[in-house]
């Protein structure tokens, strides 16, 4: 026993290894995916040296303040699932800062790859799961990840980053082309028509980013004739039948939810304020939240969260801008800001970034700003003449 726990405290010592075994986490079952988190941010958060990595970056006040309020907000509004929710979010954010502090260029494409290559197990996965069911009239796939857009929205992150990796290289993109095909296939017998519309939003975004205007012609002409036999031949994509039902629903939910924004309009009720609602009245259409980012925010944060929640996001977003345009290399900054287009276009019309895997796998690659970040710092202070105080960390708020 004890020997196992030393070899656990010495894997735990190494952030590669952390890095590694939470982005293999979020292609496993969700409750393996929460156990990953616990582990790998208790981990960062125990070590001295990396939890004050974790502390040190600009917007850390935010991250605390946030953490605080949405936590006893939810404890007080009696909400326990949104009080819960908020210790969850607070580790994935921690895991992200870690992943930040600690990252290299060579363990980052390491972990894209093992992204890419995961398609293809998900993907026949969902195909068995498929034959499984195939008696069962408009079946979705979904695995391990608690419903179908969970996993449709993580196979939208891979097709995207495939695109990145094909886009990057140009030897050995092959792999990244048929890893694509596999995320494809699983994206249609998942069925979700906003994944989709995710996954041709973030491609167009990353080859804008990379002057690709050839290649975005190509596509652009490739998803409208796709688009034509789809509407000409309905069969093929079945989902298409219900997207007025879809459509109808969302509806339903933000006309139902809109009321419950006057109860607190200043501090709201904590995350997951919709589905406390919904338990309350039960004539509600029962769903976890709002499926949209700005009356999710309102219903569950109020002004004063959804302030606190912007804040958070302007410090991230202004370095990773910073690193756009003063760095000539910049590939982990243009897979962010494609990634991130992509999910706020996707956070309309559903919030799946509000689960175990898919918030893990964003904020995981979120992380990998720290790239560009030091890169960015090395080239500042070399043009100070500053040379090795490079080195330094980043200034407290």
């Amino acid at each position: 026993m004890i020997c196992i726990l030393s070899r656990v405290k010495n894997f735990a010592k190494n952030p590669e290894n952390l890095i590694y075994l939470a982005f293999i986490s979020v292609f496993l079952h969700f409750v393996i995916t929460g156990i990953v988190i616990a582990f790998v941010s208790v981990a960062a958060l125990v070590q001295s040296k990396t939890r004050k990595q974790i502390f040190s970056f600009k917007g850390k006040k935010a991250f605390i303040a946030f953490t605080l309020y949405t936590f006893f907000l939810a404890l007080f509004s009696e909400n326990f699932l949104g009080a819960a929710f908020s210790i969850g979010f607070f580790l994935i954010l921690a895991i992200s800062y870690f992943v930040r502090a600690n990252i290299t260029e060579k363990t980052f494409e390491n972990c894209l790859d093992i992204c890419c290559l995961a398609a293809i197990p998900l993907a026949l996965s969902a195909v068995v799961e498929q034959l499984l069911n195939n008696s069962i009239e408009g079946y979705n796939c979904k695995l391990w990840f608690f419903n179908e857009n969970y996993f449709c929205s993580v196979l939208a992150a891979i097709v995207i980053i495939c695109a990145h990796k094909a886009t990057s290289h140009k030897s050995v993109v092959v792999k990244y082309y048929v890893c694509a095909l596999f995320a494809a296939l699983g994206l249609y017998l998942g069925q979700s028509m906003f994944a989709i519309v995710e996954v041709f939003i973030g491609i167009c975004i990353l080859l804008i980013l990379k002057k690709k205007h050839a290649l975005l012609a190509v596509l652009v002409l490739v998803s409208a004739i796709g688009v034509f036999i789809v509407l000409a031949i309905p069969d093929i994509f079945p989902r298409l039948s219900e997207v007025n039902i879809t459509s109808q629903r969302r509806i339903r939910i933000w006309n139902e939810a809109m009321p419950f924004i006057g109860d607190s309009p200043l501090f709201g009720k904590g995350f997951l304020s919709y589905y406390f609602y919904a338990r309350q009245n039960p004539s509600m259409y029962q769903t976890a939240h709002t499926h949209n980012f700005a009356i999710e925010a309102m219903l569950s944060l109020g002004i004063v969260g959804t302030v606190i929640l912007l804040m958070l996001i302007w410090s991230y977003y202004q370095k990773a801008m910073e690193c756009k345009e003063l760095l000539r290399c910049n590939t982990a900054t243009t897979l962010i800001l494609t990634l991130s287009t992509a999910v706020l276009v996707h956070t309309m019309t559903d919030l799946t970034l509000l689960w175990l895997q898919t918030g893990l796998l964003y904020a995981l690659i979120l992380g990998a700003i720290g790239i560009d970040e030091r890169a960015l710092n090395k080239r500042i202070y070399a043009c100070a003449g500053l040379g090795g105080a490079s080195d330094r960390k980043e200034e407290e708020d």
